[in-house]
């Protein structure tokens, strides 16, 4: 069950309605770039739609797990923990099948602040983009 209103602000800080923007990537819809991908995500972890982020997750990412079951637990825990407050994204690009994405995420478990910037890399197949690992980014 969605944590987001369909009909609120997309968590991903586009200032458009949720169901009108990363909701549409959480029906099914194709993200179409590197940054769509990672802002859907970012909102699929605010909303709680564990089986898109592991369904968006690239067998080879080092946070992927052969237990779906476990996986999915897991997700869905931090998912539950966290307030996932404000998302900035830097850079984005793409180059044939390979994107990156430099951002930032501001994020509170409890009263504790766990926010972190990433460089995420993707990959695209057959025609849909999926996350693969992320380096630490300290935006200047």
């Amino acid at each position: 069950m969605s944590r987001v209103s369909r009909n609120g602000p997309c968590p991903c800080g586009s200032g458009r309605k949720y169901k009108g923007c990363c909701g549409a990537f959480h029906d099914g819809k194709p993200a179409p770039t590197p940054e769509t991908l990672m802002r859907s995500r970012y909102s699929a972890y605010a909303a709680g739609e564990v089986s898109y982020l592991l369904a968006t997750t690239a067998p080879e990412s080092p946070h992927a797990r052969a237990d779906r079951s476990v996986w999915a637990e897991e997700v869905r825990r931090w998912c539950q923990a966290v307030e996932f407050r404000q998302l900035q994204v830097f850079s984005a690009s793409e180059e044939g099948n390979s994107g990156e994405v430099r951002f930032f995420a501001t994020l509170f478990h409890g009263a504790e602040e766990v926010s972190f910037g990433e460089i995420s890399s993707f990959v695209r197949r057959e025609g849909r983009w999926y996350y693969v690992a992320g380096e630490p980014f300290t935006p200047s």
